[in-house]
């Protein structure tokens, strides 16, 4: 099952998810603008919970079109994404 969360500060960015085994969601994809970002793989992810707001959020850490990746989702359904830096 497909499923995707919208960035709700901008229409124009999207995660897709897939909902797994026993609810596990994973990212897909990343649409901004018109173009579809596929991720070809997930190198691990992992749950955190924040010790001063008590809130938990799941990172994952991806290759998406040859780049590494780093997606934060919280409990909300806010995301964001980062790209690391090649140096």
């Amino acid at each position: 099952m497909n499923r995707s969360k919208k960035n709700e500060e901008s229409g124009r960015f999207e995660l897709r998810f897939h909902s797994g085994y026993k609810g596990k969601e994973t990212p897909r994809s990343v649409i901004i603008g018109s173009r579809e970002f596929n991720i070809d793989e997930i190198l691990w992810r992992k749950r955190v919970l924040d010790r001063k707001s008590g809130k938990r959020h799941e990172v994952f850490k991806c290759k998406m079109e040859g780049e590494t990746v780093t997606i934060k989702v919280f409990e909300s359904g806010k995301w964001e994404i980062s790209f690391s830096d090649k140096k």
